[in-house]
């Protein structure tokens, strides 16, 4: 066995290492060859690459047919030289005998041999041809496409630029048309799609003209139809970031919307009668840091809450009433940290937390009234450790008024350290707490601490024991 192998690779190696040696040559030649007609060139990445630049063709679609025949008419003659060679040592190098050693039938079938070798080169030949055929229709198929894709994003551009300057028009119809050429070119524009929902972003982002009665109308109409459009081609896949801060709202109405995945409010300003966002579903993290309130009534109410975020930090709210009421909090947070809340009620009526969280930490409440009356806080299951929380950390109030007026509140944690109370009020009528952790370390003033201890409760002794002993640490 090891006699044979070794006999097959005495007879092969050199072969082999002809071929590979023909390689290597073939692969300068051909560089150097491109190099010599200039048209050697180093390919761009492809996400470098536009669609103006030259089209690619596939690899041997240039050149000669006649160049390409003869190609494929050496390789096929060195295969053939190798494999006679290979033959030729494996049968151990035999005398060759002389032509007048051939008979009659013998020569016919050396013709026969020479003919079918004849034959084979011709076969190369045709397949030379097709193969060559079949490069030079693939390079026809590539350069339609691309001179396809050119027009595509030709005539994609120009419904931009048509879209753009209709939202700049001075006419509400034309705008509002402009909207929806927008909107219809991000369906049909997937590549461009977050940049069409960022132009009508910035629409909303330039200055609100007090003196067109139109433009609340047309500002409108982009928000509801950013919130409610159903993207053609992954929506769902493809993520759009919709961007609305620093944007001026007047009469904003978003009620009954679902927020899915980030949106961003921040610094944005709404005024006006009303600011609507009623009976929203939030899924996601929904920012208003740093906004500013002045509409006679913002609303949240009936809002629905699930392991989601409202984050109202740094918020300013001089409107006469914030409304939460009948809020659904499972796993969700509203984050009133650093906010100013002046002149301003914020009610939380009977809203509902399953570890959930209401904080009003370093908040600064002037004159304003936090009702958290009727309100039920629950844990998730009966035996659940986990706890919701309502929490006002170094709050500063003055002239305020907290109000737990009928609130049930049951394994939860009420925390108060650090806090500020002057001349604030609080109002616990019927308020029933059971096993409530209450922190109120270096709370001011004692007169509110003592107010909150006082609180009813209807949950057992022990529980109320240790709320109590928690107050006067």
């Amino acid at each position: 066995m090891l006699v044979t192998v070794r006999s097959l690779f005495d007879a092969y190696w050199p072969a082999a290492t002809a071929l590979l040696v023909f390689f290597w040559v073939w692969r300068l030649a051909k560089a150097s060859l491109r190099l010599w007609m200039g048209e050697e060139r180093l390919e761009e990445p492809p996400e470098r690459r536009s669609d103006d630049d030259e089209v690619r063709l596939p690899e041997g679609a240039g050149g000669s047919m006649a160049w390409a025949v003869v190609k494929w008419l050496l390789l096929a003659c060195v295969l053939a030289a190798a494999t006679g060679y290979g033959l030729f040592r494996l049968l151990g190098s035999p005398r060759l005998p002389s032509s007048s050693s051939f008979s009659t039938t013998e020569l016919l079938d050396l013709l026969k041999i020479g003919l079918a070798v004849i034959g084979g080169l011709g076969a190369v030949v045709a397949l030379a041809v097709a193969y060559r055929k079949q490069q030079v229709s693939e390079a026809a198929h590539v350069i339609a496409t691309h001179q396809e894709q050119r027009e595509r994003t030709k005539f994609f551009n120009e419904r931009y630029v048509k879209a753009a300057e209709q939202l700049g028009h001075e006419r509400f119809a034309v705008r509002l048309a402009g909207v929806y050429a927008m909107v219809s070119l991000a369906d049909d524009w997937p590549a461009q799609r977050q940049t069409c929902v960022n132009v009508l972003c910035g629409y909303l982002r330039t200055p609100y003209p007090t003196d067109d009665p139109t433009e609340r109308e047309v500002r409108q109409e982009i928000m509801t139809t950013l919130l409610d459009h159903v993207w053609d081609q992954g929506w769902h896949s493809q993520t759009v970031d919709l961007d609305f801060r620093g944007v001026e709202f007047e009469n904003l109405d978003l009620s009954r919307r679902t927020f899915r995945g980030n949106f961003h409010f921040d610094n944005a300003v709404f005024h006006g009668d009303t600011a609507d966002f009623s009976k929203c579903i939030v899924t996601g993290d929904v920012s208003f840091r740093g906004a500013r309130f002045a509409a006679k009534r913002t609303t949240f109410s009936e809002l629905s809450l699930r392991r989601a975020v409202l984050d109202f930090s740094q918020a300013h709210f001089t409107g006469g009433t914030v409304d939460f009421s009948v809020a659904d909090l499972t796993n969700g947070t509203i984050n009133l940290s650093r906010t100013t809340v002046q002149d301003t009620v914020v009610d939380f009526e009977w809203l509902m937390a399953q570890h959930g969280v209401i904080s009003l930490d370093e908040a600064e409440l002037r004159n304003a009234t936090i009702d958290l009356s009727s309100v039920n806080v629950l844990p998730m299951k009966i035996r659940d450790r986990s706890r919701s929380e309502i929490t006002f950390r170094s709050v500063v109030a003055n002239g305020s008024t907290i109000k737990f007026n009928g609130s049930k509140l049951d394994r939860a944690g009420l925390v108060v350290d650090g806090a500020r109370f002057l001349d604030c009020a609080l109002e616990a009528t019927s308020a029933e707490a059971m096993y409530v952790d209450l922190s109120a370390k270096d709370a001011e003033s004692d007169d509110f601490v003592r107010q909150l201890r006082r609180m009813r409760n209807a949950g057992n002794r022990e529980g109320s024991r240790r709320s109590a002993a928690r107050v006067d640490q």
